[in-house]
């Protein structure tokens, strides 16, 4: 069966008998020179920064490579700079933080339909996870007004799925006592895998991974335990939480392309990459109402395939995300570290259920501390081979619970 998604990006662009990616860019461009033009309108940001811009004169979308990039540290200066629509019409704001800005953090504004697009996009993504009937366990924000958790309840109730939204505030035993009997269960990814470590008699027929990186080990491991089907989406608050999700084929993410216009660039020098080339996406809201976003560099990696999906999808859709550009530490032998890389080594060994990386450098030298939550010592034969000669691996055993601290994940800067 084909995508859900991509039915529903059919009947979205009104491309119902002849859906394909030259008529789908020809759609995305006419919706990219009108949000540009909104913009410059309603935002005193864009108004300024696409001042010298003639929405007109795009011709393709990669006219885009004309345009100048928005970077978070711009929407973090100066949020309101972006509001397209009075304040009154605004139904939630998100604050977060913004990597590399100290003591500053963006504000995401959402009006009512912004809202009700993204309950839209979920209860069509995750018609390939579960169906009528069924039941989902949803560890993920809390069960306020316009919560990731409760926009996605709103989507589920749509196709006849009933749902129970985590609590703030639970620990792993509560987690898994929820998750008996669920049909499904969303979950960020390490606070998953804690789960599946702890108990490993849970049998949920499908698992959706979302809110931050999930390794392979991670999804190979829960999979096995649990004998499901573990399913990935990726999605940030500003693409409206949704972005694209896997179908059935599990062969890349389908993409939300009736709301956003997806590029890949190349991280150092912003141009842009073709199919399997990879680099930072870059996305461009095509319906946003309160705070349309144009060029927007998320920080994060991908691929993009153009190949036929095994659903029978035809649309290009985003490869497996690969981590964050920010999260790369490079060593002073010349290597470079992430919290990405060492989630593949050490959440594949037996028994981790969780671990935490701190960086230490003096001297000329790199000292990398781990503190591991597992059953039994380990030895570290994989990191002595990646980083032959170049770091110093001390690891001690402590509980380290995801559920605990549910910050994003990296390696610590410290001695």
């Amino acid at each position: 069966m084909i995508s859900p998604v991509e039915t529903w990006t059919a009947r979205q662009t009104g491309l119902l008998e002849d859906l394909d990616a030259e008529r789908l860019g020809e759609w995305q461009l006419k919706k990219v020179s009108a949000v540009i033009a909104y913009a410059q309108e309603k935002s005193r940001f864009y108004g300024e920064k696409l001042r010298a811009t003639d929405p007109r004169s795009l011709s393709s979308l990669a006219d885009l490579e004309k345009l100048p990039f928005t970077w978070p540290a711009e929407l973090a200066r100066e949020p309101l700079s972006f509001l397209c629509v009075p304040q009154s019409d605004v139904a939630r704001v998100t604050t977060l933080s913004t990597s590399g800005t100290r003591g500053v953090k963006k504000r995401i504004f959402f009006t009512q339909g912004d809202l009700l697009r993204t309950v839209d996009f979920f209860a069509h993504g995750m018609r390939g996870l579960v169906g009528a009937g069924e039941s989902v366990l949803i560890l993920m924000s809390g069960d306020t007004e316009h919560s990731v958790g409760s926009l996605l309840r709103a989507g589920l109730a749509r196709i006849g799925v009933s749902t129970r939204i985590g609590e703030q505030g639970w620990g792993v035993m509560e987690a898994i006592a929820a998750a008996k009997g669920a049909d499904c269960i969303v979950g960020i990814p390490q606070e998953v895998h804690f789960m599946c470590r702890t108990d490993e008699s849970l049998r949920p027929r499908s698992v959706l991974l979302s809110a931050d990186y999930a390794p392979k080990c991670v999804v190979a491991a829960i999979e096995k335990t649990w004998q499901c089907r573990v399913f990935t989406h990726y999605g940030m608050t500003e693409t409206g939480f949704g972005c694209a999700v896997q179908c059935p084929s599990r062969e890349g993410h389908h993409l939300r392309d009736a709301d956003l216009f997806v590029e890949i660039v190349a991280p150092e020098t912003g141009s842009r990459l073709g199919p399997g080339e990879r680099g930072e996406i870059v996305i461009t809201s095509l319906c946003s109402e309160a705070m349309p976003l144009i060029r927007y560099r998320t920080g994060d990696l991908a691929r993009m395939t153009s190949a036929p999906c095994g659903c029978g999808g035809i649309l290009p859709r985003l490869g497996r995300v690969e981590g964050r550009r920010e999260n790369g530490i490079l060593l002073c032998g010349g290597s470079e570290l992430s919290i990405h890389l060492l989630d593949e080594v050490i959440f594949a060994m037996p028994g981790v259920r969780g671990f935490e990386a701190a960086l230490g450098r003096e001297a000329g030298k790199d000292t990398l501390r781990l503190t591991v939550h597992t059953d039994q010592p380990l030895e570290w034969p994989s990191l002595a081979a990646l980083f032959p000669g170049e770091i110093e691996v001390l690891v001690r055993y402590a509980d380290v619970n995801p559920f605990s601290n549910r910050a994003k994940r990296q390696v610590r800067m410290g001695r």
